[in-house]
């Protein structure tokens, strides 16, 4: 599983290589691969469902391919994607949900979290979901007012710079306020690695 989370990880750069030399087809078949890995991996019994969905998303490939339309599904990716991760951010606020980076901050302190840090955490989980409503926001304008290249930029490296930049600021402000916690970024980084959603 931590391959495959590995080779997802590498998408982005494979679409913005695949973009900038003018392959479009490099991510699509990246994106392809790891969806039918994805169906390949399912706990279905019964192969002819199985069948039919590579069927399908192979069909579905091709249609677009041959309809010239790769960017467009190269582009709905990251929308969807951020898209889902707004909607489970801000699910995890509302009513007695725990917030999200509260699960994960009990998960990297291997303890249940004092009011103090439950009350910091969803403070930070609301900081996570203005940045991918941001991030959201600004693929969407790029994708209709810049080219297919100035949006790769933005989407495939900017936005990594922004996620980059909230957690490691994240983490330096944390250590600083809960001192009594501070731990190294690498056990941060291999404890969060372990973390499971509930």
């Amino acid at each position: 599983m931590t391959k495959f989370v590995a080779w997802v990880a590498l998408y982005p750069i494979a679409t913005h290589i695949g973009i900038q030399t003018s392959e479009i087809y490099l991510p699509i078949v990246y994106l392809t691969t790891l969806i039918l890995f994805v169906i390949y991996s399912l706990k279905l019994k019964s192969w002819i469902v199985k069948g039919f969905l590579i069927t399908a998303v192979i069909s579905a490939v091709f249609l677009i391919m041959f309809l010239d339309k790769g960017h467009v599904l190269i582009q709905l990716v990251p929308v969807l994607i951020l898209s889902t991760l707004i909607y489970i951010f801000f699910k995890s606020l509302l009513f007695s949900n725990t917030p999200i980076i509260a699960q994960f901050a009990a998960c990297v302190d291997e303890k249940p979290l004092n009011s103090d840090k439950q009350k910091y955490t969803r403070g930070v989980t609301v900081v996570w979901l203005l940045g991918f409503i941001y991030m959201l926001f600004q693929i969407l304008i790029a994708s209709v007012w810049f080219s297919i290249e100035a949006w790769s930029w933005i989407s495939n490296a900017g936005n990594y710079i922004i996620i980059t930049l909230i957690m490691f600021s994240e983490f330096l402000y944390r250590n600083m306020r809960f001192k009594n916690d501070k731990i190294s970024f690498k056990t941060f980084m291999i404890r969060l690695s372990h973390c499971r959603l509930r």
